[in-house]
């Protein structure tokens, strides 16, 4: 088993398996606080699921937008910017989260986190992309999963044990996680974004615009079948995320846990 392990290892670059540490870091600090997230915001501000619901919308629509955004930007300013950018920024909004003064704060910053959180998520993928061969993206986006499924399995479990204590002790860990995922992306992985290859007309070489990828995403909704597997993913999404919004609550609540 042990020999096995150290073959997968020596099969990949050392720069693929830094940023594997750092999204494990950074996720795990996500995970140890959503679970928790809907038992904070009633129990701080008294407040009903309803509010709760606004603000996980809040961050999925702006999540969204952020990752429309993030993707023309990763290839304008590079990979490493991207995700260091957006690590810096959720950090600062968690701490919002953590010592709002009032619900209308919290608003605020559930914005935040989900717009500037998720424009890394694209410098993530792509520099994942460029470090791995083609014959071994496949694989190495399947260690990836692997990765954030690690994060979410371990994260609640030490997430309770914090929560039990004090629920700004989860908001101030995920800071920490995610500052050491910038020290770790900042001083060992490399910038990855690939040079463009010059013009055969001598110009300047020019970058695709915010326009263009835009324009481009609203290509990929003509194809219909893809659409299908999108909405049909959506639903199944919505269910997942219970565990994450109502659940907990529930359990609160109803059966006093």
């Amino acid at each position: 088993m042990l020999k096995k392990m150290r073959s997968i290892y020596h099969e990949y670059p050392r720069t693929f398996w830094l940023i594997m540490l750092g999204m494990f870091i950074d996720q795990l600090g996500g995970a140890l606080i959503f679970p928790f997230f809907g038992l904070y915001i009633t129990s701080k501000y008294a407040v009903g699921m309803t509010e709760v619901g606004i603000m996980f919308s809040i961050m999925a629509i702006s999540g969204l937008v952020g990752s429309l955004i993030g993707g023309a930007l990763t290839d304008k300013f590079g990979r490493k910017v991207m995700i260091l950018f957006g690590l810096v920024i959720s950090a600062v909004s968690t701490l919002l989260l953590a010592f709002a003064p009032s619900l209308e704060i919290i608003y605020l910053a559930s914005l935040i986190v989900g717009l500037f959180g998720n424009m890394a998520g694209p410098a993530h993928q792509a520099m994942v992309a460029d470090v791995l061969p083609e014959d071994k993206r496949i694989d190495g986006f399947g260690i990836l999963r692997v990765i954030a499924n690690l994060a979410v399995a371990i994260g609640p479990a030490i997430g309770g044990f914090l929560a039990a204590r004090s629920y700004t002790m989860l908001f101030i860990i995920d800071v920490i996680l995610s500052s050491i995922t910038a020290v770790i992306i900042l001083a060992f992985v490399p910038e990855t974004k690939p040079q463009a290859a010059p013009r055969e007309d001598g110009q300047p070489h020019q970058e695709e615009s915010l326009g263009q990828t835009l324009a481009g995403y609203i290509k990929v909704t003509r194809d219909r079948i893809y659409m299908v597997y999108i909405l049909a993913s959506i639903f199944m999404v919505l269910a997942y995320m219970q565990m994450n919004i109502t659940l907990p609550v529930f359990l609160r609540d109803v059966h006093g846990l």
